[in-house]
């Protein structure tokens, strides 16, 4: 397991395209096995619908979760010392 850790290490530009490569499979797979006869919207029935829409609903998570962390959450390190 540390040997196949160590390759993909010292192959960053190998291991990027790997990596998207198999998200784009993933996608695409996902395309064809969902059924859109059942769609309630019209939305539903373009492709890569709902991989769009878990992206952007991830990204929009991560973004609003450092804006609340920095209003209050986070704190200096040292705020208890005092």
């Amino acid at each position: 397991m540390i040997s196949l850790i160590e390759f993909f290490r010292e192959r960053p530009k190998f291991t990027a395209m790997a990596c998207l490569t198999l998200i784009g499979l993933i996608a695409l797979w996902g395309s064809f096995m969902i059924d859109l006869s059942h769609a309630h919207l019209k939305m539903e029935k373009i492709p890569l619908f709902w991989t769009f829409f878990g992206l952007i609903g991830g990204a929009l998570l991560i973004l609003v979760s450092r804006f609340l962390g920095r209003l209050g959450i986070m704190t200096r390190e040292d705020y208890y010392d005092e």
